[in-house]
């Protein structure tokens, strides 16, 4: 089992593009938490660089023993395309997507229908593995439907516990309807204020909000007895990029340190 985070652990960092650190130095950061994994992710821009800069990103988290993968977020057949060659060349062959564009409107199951099939040739000749992410717009209950043609070894999910929530299906929902195809985990907690008239979701520090996550560990292992999971924060910003950074590696070390001691209840170092 492995434990990693995104480069949405780092938000706030990586926002303001002028004042973000290099991947070289992410990385540094990410194994100096005592992670064994980075998903870079599409906030991270990982398509700027040039062939030559990925490979010294890729070349650096080896000599430090970090294994890298990729996330992006697109319903466009060329942008996934190099998402993907990259992906492929990486020791774990997976990439994670998000089937939502930043803006236009959100895909409907035809749409997620035919950029699989589009897909899926790439993929089964590049040998990677896709993890599909459920996200805001896209319900659960229609990726696992639009999936099931596909071999569950190279098309599953990154099944997140947080970011349903929009779609009104809780935790428990999503890891039931993704979480015999999951190939990764976001782990991430959140917090829900409001009245009769309506609610408010923000984030929470891992094991500090209304996530059960002892209970989401429980879902987690009887699917997969050595998962990936992936700490991300879903930190609330003040304004300020310094105290939001700060703020962001707090949060970060407080779940990394309350996920090691759950699984260390359940037996597992």
């Amino acid at each position: 089992m492995r434990i990693g985070t995104t480069t949405f652990g780092f938000r706030y960092q990586l926002l303001d593009r002028a004042r973000a650190p290099s991947l070289e130095r992410v990385a540094e950061q990410a194994r100096g938490l005592g992670l064994d994994v980075l998903q870079i992710c599409e906030n991270a821009r990982p398509m700027d660089l040039g062939e030559s800069q990925w490979a010294e990103v890729v070349r650096r988290a080896g000599d430090i023993g970090l294994e890298l993968q990729l996330g992006c977020k697109t319903t466009a057949l060329g942008v996934f395309r190099g998402y993907l060659d990259r992906a492929a060349a990486l020791p774990a062959c997976l990439l994670r997507v998000v089937l939502e564009e930043e803006e236009g409107r959100a895909p409907e199951r035809a749409d997620v229908d035919r950029f699989l099939a589009a897909a899926w040739p790439l993929i089964e000749r590049s040998g990677a593995r896709l993890a599909i992410e459920n996200h805001f717009d896209v319900p659960s209950r229609v990726l696992a439907e639009a999936v099931a043609p596909y071999p569950a070894g190279r098309i599953g999910f990154c099944v997140d516990t947080a970011n349903s929530l929009r779609n009104f299906e809780t935790p428990e929902m999503v890891l039931d309807l993704l979480g015999s195809r999951a190939l990764c985990y976001h782990v991430k907690d959140f917090r829900v204020d409001g009245d009769k008239l309506g609610f408010r979701v923000a984030g929470a520090p891992l094991g500090e909000g209304r996530l059960d996550l002892d209970a989401t560990l429980e879902r987690i292992f009887r699917h997969n007895p050595a998962p990936e999971l992936f700490v991300e924060n879903w930190t609330p910003g003040s304004g300020d990029w310094e105290t939001d950074v700060r703020e962001d590696e707090l949060w970060l070390r407080r779940g990394l340190d309350t996920l090691k001691q759950r699984l260390r209840n359940r037996g597992i170092s």
